[in-house]
């Protein structure tokens, strides 16, 4: 069952005004670290994090999409997708450690998570698209 755009955006603006909310609390408290490169603390983030929300559900709420039929073989080739993708996640995620385990990854650890986001991307859009064929 799909929720209706309506409540969908309220969700996405109680959410975003929540984040927007605790960053501003850090921050008035000044707790957070600056571990950021670009922000100062965990409460800038967040507040940016929170504008961002608010951006995105003013837009949902104004651009009108045209309704998706969704059928089952649609759901059925993202599952078995999604279920292949977290395959190759353990997988990989077990090579990854050998291999740190060999010779140790000197990649930054943001990078490192970046990379493998995008990875899992690419195979996830990669298996939809050859078992749609097949499905």
């Amino acid at each position: 069952m799909q929720m209706k755009n309506k409540t969908r955006v309220t969700i996405m603006y109680s959410i975003a005004l929540a984040w927007l909310g605790l960053g501003l609390l850090l921050n008035h408290f000044n707790l957070g670290s600056s571990g950021f490169q670009i922000y100062g603390s965990v409460g800038t983030w967040l507040i940016y994090v929170g504008f961002i929300g608010i951006i995105i559900a003013t837009v949902r709420l104004l651009v009108h999409k045209k309704e998706r039929v969704i059928d089952e073989r649609m759901e059925f080739v993202a599952a078995k997708s999604l279920r292949f993708t977290f395959l190759c996640f353990f997988i990989l995620a077990f090579a990854i450690m050998v291999v740190d385990g060999i010779k140790q990854i000197k990649t930054p650890y943001h990078l490192f998570m970046s990379y493998l986001v995008c990875i899992m991307l690419v195979i996830y859009m990669a298996t939809y698209k050859i078992l749609l064929r097949f499905y």
